[in-house]
């Protein structure tokens, strides 16, 4: 039996993880004996998303540290990652995110027994325009060296592969598009629908609380673009609360916004909310939009992932903007002065089912379907 092993460096609130889980039971359902490793099993998530897997789906941590940065666990864990690989002799071994790729691909190289087949996915950009000169030439390198041992570096969208064939030319047939397993069986259940209310409008905001996703951007769209008929809901912790409480008093607005914490029913969320804002500086594919597409819920996204025009542009009630507050609340006013009827945008977020996503992934790897 063909052995998988998907590698993450914890389990926590964001999207990958979310996919991650789908995509070992889908692996597992095609009967390949699946893994997931992860550095430690100090994530918040982390009992939440093991009760969730499919019976047969295994998982294995290194360590039960929070660890003071990821580098450093991921140096504290080398060792142990190693001696596993050693010991059980996966086929496939697919690095789930940036933040993991070198840790995967090291280990996997290193391996002393039997190299296996190394895959590399992409869900944040690579090369950066916020970096200097210098840190973008070292990620140049670095990244070109990994991907030109992997046997396939996995993109989020066609887009995406475009870019980084242009960025990493001598690589250029590494790079193959798979779909993310976004769209689960909990769309579909019954009852997921806005709930009744009067002519109050629900704005919703959803991610890890860090510089990368830049709220304070939203909030700030959120206090220029609406009045007093308008509510914020910001699903999601971090280390960037406080800041962002305090913010949202400074602007006025605290009586509007809700900060909700982690929410494990993102479905339930975007169905019941009018309108989706999207405030990040960069992006892969975020989930999220994919997920709100699903609860035909429209979106307002800053131009921070490779292919948002493409996904977004030409949707009812959708629009992508320039990375700034006055641009959000510029698409946010005219949202509102639109009052338009709520869109139908299901069909535009079905590639991205878990069945479509286990199928890319699998072929990718060369593998077949059950």
């Amino acid at each position: 039996m063909t052995k998988i092993a998907l590698v993450t460096y914890e389990m926590n609130q964001g999207g990958t993880n979310r996919v991650l889980c789908q995509l070992a039971d889908g692996f597992a359902a095609s009967g390949y004996e699946t893994t997931i490793l992860s550095c430690t099993s100090a994530g918040v998530l982390n009992a939440h998303f093991s009760n969730s897997l499919r019976q047969g789906v295994k998982t294995v941590s290194f360590s039960n540290v929070a660890w003071r940065s990821r580098s450093w666990g991921q140096v504290r864990t080398f060792f142990r990652y190693t001696r596993w690989l050693t010991e059980t002799k996966p086929d496939i071994v697919l690095a789930t995110g940036n933040n993991i790729s070198w840790f995967t691909g090291i280990g996997a190289l290193l391996a002393p027994t039997r190299t296996p087949r190394l895959l590399i996915k992409t869900t944040n950009p690579i090369i950066r325009e916020r970096d200097s000169r210098f840190i973008t030439a070292i990620r140049r390198r670095v990244y070109g060296a990994l991907f030109r041992r992997a046997e396939k570096v996995l993109t989020l969208s066609d887009a995406e592969t475009a870019m980084l064939q242009r960025q990493f030319a001598a690589n250029s047939n590494k790079f193959t598009t798979v779909f993310n397993a976004y769209i689960t069986q909990s769309f579909d259940r019954p009852g997921l629908a806005p709930a009744a209310r009067s002519d109050r409008k629900v704005v919703a905001g959803v991610g890890r609380l860090v510089a990368q996703k830049n709220f304070p951007r939203l909030l700030r769209a959120f206090a220029q673009g609406t009045d007093e008929n308008v509510i914020l809901k910001i699903a999601g912790d971090g280390p960037d609360r406080k800041a962002l409480e305090d913010l949202a008093r400074e602007l006025g607005i605290a009586d509007r916004v809700h900060f909700l914490g982690f929410v494990q029913d993102i479905p339930a969320l975007l169905a019941d909310a009018d309108l989706f804002i999207l405030s990040s500086d960069y992006e892969g594919l975020p989930a999220v939009v994919v997920e709100a597409l699903g609860c035909d819920c429209p979106v307002i996204a800053t131009d921070c992932f490779a292919n948002a025009r493409d996904l977004l542009e030409g949707l009812p009630g959708c629009r992508v903007t320039e990375l700034s507050a006055e641009a959000l609340a510029d698409a946010l006013r005219d949202w509102l002065n639109a009052d338009a009827p709520r869109p139908s945008l299901r069909d535009y977020a079905e590639p991205y089912t878990t069945a479509s996503s286990v199928r890319s992934h699998l072929a990718a790897m060369r593998l077949s379907v059950a």
